[in-house]
């Protein structure tokens, strides 16, 4: 140990540092300077970030001892609420934020690089290029970097030098500061720290666990075992045992002493070794209702049928369905020896993606007389309570769950996971809070990934160039899950022909595929939009214009006349009509999702001394669920955001939404709207009581009485204190089939995209970088269209990492996660990011509530085809597999 004089924030500070400390342990846990955040621990994200004598530094490669007689700057020192720095007030005006995790080092290295300007600059416009690699070191896995780029632009310029900002965001200000509290940052009295033991093995069963010397450490406990009943381990990475102790370093002391004895088995890790003869089997036939899913979509009515190691669901009954089925076969197998028409065959593959939230998954948990009270980073509070209670059998009034903040969440945070298990596990027996955080190493391993894909499609064309018929056969390497719907999604789209649609879920000894970002979407268009692109292209037509002949559906007709008028489509020119070693290409795509609703949502207003409280069991995941609902209440009672209290992330309140299917906008809106429209009526029976208002009536500005005009605002008063709540409305129109289940519909109608990107190929080494891309989407009313932007762009810079550079690797040999940090995963950074333009095309959803519907799933689905045909029409090579990388590119080329 040795001591450590220094100053932080402006106060000086002096404390004893171990060598094995860094300046991230230091500020973090020493000093509860959470802005600074933990994440990769290697340098490469730059949430950890400081101002070291005003320097940027990532403080978790700073060594403690190097803090001695230096002076450090967190984000909790740059300004406090009252006092924003410029780049802080720009971050609000610009909704440069999402789930915020990594606001505090933006915010850092943007006012670095802010006073260095100015100094030099003045108030001079800095250049893009020069900005941009002054931020290069952070990583957004939300996407947010054009807002980012926008905000520290302007705030160089002088545009938020003194003037008032307003918020786009509701908790934009805890984010910029420092202050939001996200399940990481949780400290509890007499905390401790939890740590997982997990198998090195693939497939086995475990014979003996010695825990006796973990037991025993000092510092420890508690010590849990995790293994199902039959003790049988189905992928590397699965949890054994977990271990609670005074510090996280004493528990991972303590977990490593553990010894386990594995009866080994042969493993498949790979689809094909699962579907090859005499393969083990992942699940026997009484096993498989053990295997989780890997969607979004309920699974529990669907029909399975298993071969082996490969679930697929069950042939249509007989009838229209599976008369579509054969006829679609049939016309591609003619196809395949007719004349006149084309026959577009062929395979598209796609690598696994990884989530990586830069908050892993991590819970802290805490038992005590009344019951469970559970911090937990999820993107389902109000399920996930539900799935506690019913777990260790307590009321539902015994168990609440937290989640106010949630640094990023993608599909992999919907259900009851390891880390929660483990962490109330501990807890009981332990007698103390625990949490339980997983280190990066892990959140690559199960955090969660969308599974690899291997689509197998032919597309047949009639003499005409009509679609005479479409026959998709999707393989999806789900690990120990099943549940893709590839084939299904690539149905969503030119209806009428003849269609064969054919899931199959492979399973292997990996660890779960999980839904990421618009589930089994970008994989089925990856491949039916080039198989279009290329249809069109052997037809000589336009395809564009191919699209507008065989997609007669009238949203999307909309959105095909958008991509004619406002992008640079009718520029292109021919295929591969470039010189010399660097090409330009445009390409085009379209995509459609599902409209998804939760119909039990329920939306609570109070209104009281303190004026109007809204209060929903959601999460704030980045989506701006927050605003949404404060919006609907400011703008609907005259008042001003700020006058609007909105409470989110506990699951004690009226149950809300899972951020799941692109179904919390078309949930939360219409519930507000519904909660909005019962307290204006309960308001004008208040006034007419308590004023003796005549012919009075509600109106979007007041009160209209025989006399005048009574304010929204001047009625509150008159009905304190009042409370009532919404509920979501059932749209107009019947319901479509199939229902799923009270919890989780479906509507009418498909919202959809159609996207055109504009990208450079460098022939010489096989790069490709997008310059452009224009997205047109129809979601029928875009309700805060500020935020609805920049989750467009996240979707695309997620997709935009899947189509380019992301490949989750698995060791075929052991199964084991060969990505262990971001040092060595590829996400899209801010050098990374094109030109991004975003076009609501309204209409087509008349008949829901509020004409509102989701789209974070939907502009997630187009970029990787719209980018595979921009390749295309740049070189005349046709793309495969995903990530396009110079392998695949100069092999084509020879």
């Amino acid at each position: 140990m040795s001591q450590q004089r220094f100053r932080v924030n402006g106060v000086e500070r002096g404390l004893a540092a171990s060598d094995d400390e860094s300046g991230l342990d230091v500020l973090r846990d020493r000093l509860g300077l959470t802005g600074a955040k933990r994440v990769c621990e290697a340098g490469a994200c730059g949430a950890c970030m400081v101002l070291v004598d005003g320097a940027p530094t990532a403080s978790c490669l700073l060594p403690a001892d190097e803090l001695d007689g230096r002076n450090v700057v967190t984000v909790e020192g740059v300004g406090d609420g009252l006092r924003l720095h410029p780049v802080q007030r720009a971050f609000l005006a610009t909704d440069a934020v999402q789930c915020g995790y990594c606001t505090p080092g933006f915010v850092l290295a943007g006012v670095a690089f802010f006073e260095s300007w100015r100094r030099e600059h003045g108030t001079g416009v800095p250049p893009e290029d020069e900005l941009r690699r002054a931020l290069s070191g952070h990583l957004c896995r939300c996407g947010c970097y054009l807002r980012i780029l926008d905000a520290v632009r302007a705030a160089c310029a002088g545009r938020y030098d003194t003037q008032a900002v307003r918020s786009q965001r509701d908790e934009t200000v805890e984010k910029v500061t420092g202050r939001a509290v996200y399940t990481t940052d949780v400290r509890c009295p007499e905390q401790l720290e939890g740590v997982l033991v997990t198998s090195p093995v693939a497939h086995a069963v475990v014979e003996e666990i010695d825990d006796r010397v973990a037991s025993r450490w000092p510092g420890v406990r508690a010590v849990v075992r995790l293994l199902p009943e039959d003790g049988r381990v189905r992928h590397a990475g699965q949890e054994i045992l977990a271990v609670a102790a005074d510090t996280a370093a004493t528990a991972r002391a303590a977990a490593a002493s553990v010894k386990v004895r594995y009866d080994t088995a042969p493993a498949v890790t790979t689809m094909l070794q699962a579907t090859a003869e005499g393969a083990a089997a992942v699940y026997g036939p009484g096993e498989r209702k053990r295997a989780p899913s890997a969607g979004e979509v309920p699974q529990l009515f669907a029909r399975r049928r298993w071969r082996g190691n490969v679930c697929s669901p069950a042939p249509p009954w007989p009838g229209p369905a599976a008369g579509a089925d054969r006829a679609a076969r049939r016309a591609v197998d003619a196809q395949d020896a007719a004349d006149g028409g084309e026959l577009v065959d062929g395979v598209w593959t796609t690598a696994a993606q990884s989530h990586v939230p830069l908050e892993a998954h991590a819970c802290v948990a805490s038992w005590d007389d009344e019951g469970l009270v559970v911090h937990l980073s999820t993107q389902a509070i109000s399920m996930v309570a539900h799935a506690i209670a019913r777990r260790w059998k307590l009321r539902a009034d015994q168990v609440r769950v937290h989640a106010e903040h949630v640094g990023g969440a993608f599909g992999a945070k919907q259900a009851l996971t390891a880390e929660a298990v483990a962490a109330i596990e501990l807890s009981r027996a332990a007698g103390c809070p625990v949490r339980v955080v997983l280190d990066q190493r892990r959140e690559f391993a199960v955090g969660g990934h969308r599974p690899a894909s291997r689509v197998e499609l032919a597309l047949a064309t009639g003499a005409g160039g009509d679609l005479a018929a479409l026959r998709v056969d999707a393989y999806a390497d789900t690990g120990v899950a099943f549940g893709s719907d590839i084939a299904k999604v690539a149905g969503l789209l030119y209806p009428g022909a003849p269609r064969s649609l054919r899931d199959h879920s492979v399973v292997t000894h990996t660890p779960p595929g999980k839904p990421f970002r618009a589930p089994s979407g970008p994989p089925a268009f990856w491949a039916l939009e080039q198989a279009v692109d290329e249809a069109a292209h052997r037809l000589r037509r336009d395809p564009l214009e191919l699209r507008r002949e065989w997609d007669q559906e009238p949203v999307r007709q909309r959105l095909y006349d958008w991509a004619e008028s406002a992008t640079p489509w009718r520029e292109r020119g021919p295929v591969a009509a470039g010189q010399g070693p660097v090409r330009r290409g445009i390409g085009l795509a379209s995509g459609a999702w599902y409209y998804y609703l939760q119909p039990r949502t329920r939306v609570r207003v109070r209104v009281d001394a303190d004026g109007v409280e809204v209060g929903v069991a959601v999460q704030e995941i980045g989506t701006g669920c927050r605003s949404l609902l404060t919006g609907v209440f400011a703008e609907g009672l005259g008042l001003a955001p700020g006058e609007v209290r909105t409470r989110v992330g506990d699951s004690r309140l009226p149950p809300g939404p899972l951020a799941a299917g692109s179904s919390t906008t078309a949930s939360l809106v219409p519930a507000s709207h519904d909660a909005l429209a019962k307290l204006r009526r309960r308001l004008l029976h208040a006034a007419v009581r308590e004023r003796g208002l005549r012919a009075a009536e509600p109106t979007a500005a007041g009160i209209r009485h025989a006399d005048g005009l009574v304010p929204w605002r001047a009625a509150l008063p008159m009905a304190a204190p009042l409370e009532v709540t919404g509920r979501r409305p059932r749209d107009r129109g019947p319901r479509p089939q199939p229902w799923y289940s009270p919890f989780f519909g479906r509507g009418r109608g498909a919202p959809s995209i159609v996207q055109v990107s504009e990208v450079e190929v460098d022939e010489r080494f096989g790069l490709v970088r997008v310059i452009r891309t224009w997205c047109g989407l129809a979601i029928g009313r875009a309700v805060r269209p500020v935020l609805a932007t920049t989750q467009c762009h996240g979707a695309v810079l997620q997709s935009l990492g899947q189509t380019l550079y992301e490949e989750r690797l698995t060791d075929p040999a052991t199964g084991l996660t060969l990505n262990t940090s971001l040092e060595n995963y590829a996400i899209p950074g801010i050098g990374d990011v094109p030109e991004i333009t975003v076009e609501f095309v309204p209409g087509g959803f008349d008949h829901v509530a509020q004409q509102a519907v989701g789209l974070a799933e939907l502009a997630a689905l187009a970029t990787p085809a719209s980018i595979g045909n921009a390749v295309f029409h740049a070189t005349g090579r046709r793309m495969h597999a995903l990530p396009v990388g110079p392998r695949q590119l100069l092999q084509e080329a020879e």
